[in-house]
């Protein structure tokens, strides 16, 4: 198989199904929009859902209006923010999207991509490690003093049997801090194996190629946030 010159993302909902002019990005589904947008929390990638439309005719019945329930700047004092609700959670994405501007949620021009659902499941089985492998990893960075500055991307050249075992892994770039590019070494290990690989990704040697990156992102002293991207 070819490398994938795309980043696979995480699927949306579609809002336009024709297939995008152009992009840098592959996913489930064809989508065009026409500005892209990512959610600004991190975490699996998931929309918020809108609220769900009135049946016909079921503001009809007249009912008698509401009394004026006093807000909080009616009785002099400062209103607090309020919580999302856990009906509707706050949109979220683990996808590293560094040139794509925050909005409310993940819009992305995506091209449909035929393996789409093996990297999912890897990517479901990686979220299981990375996070507590690099929280492992870095309490001994921390404790030799050091000062994390910019993104840290490890990015990993993986080689699969056609059943998936993991039979070769290698630093294709390093983040620059040993303990990151461990991190990543040791959740892909972890993970492994990823079973029933589609047998158009599988080479005439039986082999299965792929490349992985592991992303930390560092926005002051205590602000971390981790992403995986085939990137």
């Amino acid at each position: 198989m070819d490398p994938i010159k795309e980043q696979v993302v995480d699927k949306t909902e579609p809002k336009d199904q024709t297939p995008p002019k152009d992009t840098k990005y592959v996913s489930k589904f064809n989508n065009s929009v026409e500005q892209e947008t990512k959610a600004a929390l991190t975490g699996k990638t998931q929309n918020s859902q809108p609220a769900p439309l009135k049946k016909p005719n079921e503001d009809k019945v007249i009912r008698p209006e509401p009394k004026k329930q006093l807000s909080m700047a009616d009785l002099g004092l400062k209103p607090q923010p309020r919580k999302p609700s856990a009906a509707t959670p706050p949109s979220q994405t683990d996808d590293y999207l560094p040139e794509i501007k925050s909005g409310l949620e993940t819009s992305l021009n995506t091209r449909e991509f035929q393996f789409y659902s093996y990297f999912e499941r890897i990517k479901d089985r990686l979220r299981m490690y990375w996070e507590p492998q690099l929280q492992h990893k870095m309490r001994a960075v921390y404790a030799q003093g050091t000062t994390l500055e910019n993104d840290l991307i490890t990015k990993l050249d993986i080689t699969l049997t056609q059943k998936g075992e993991l039979t070769k892994i290698s630093i294709a770039h390093s983040s620059g801090i040993e303990g990151v590019d461990d991190a990543a070494l040791k959740a892909f290990e972890l993970a492994a194996p990823f079973p029933n690989p589609p047998t158009g990704m599988i080479e005439k040697n039986g082999e299965v190629k792929l490349t992985w990156s592991f992303v930390v992102q560092v926005k002051g002293l205590s602000n971390i946030f981790v992403f995986l991207s085939q990137l």
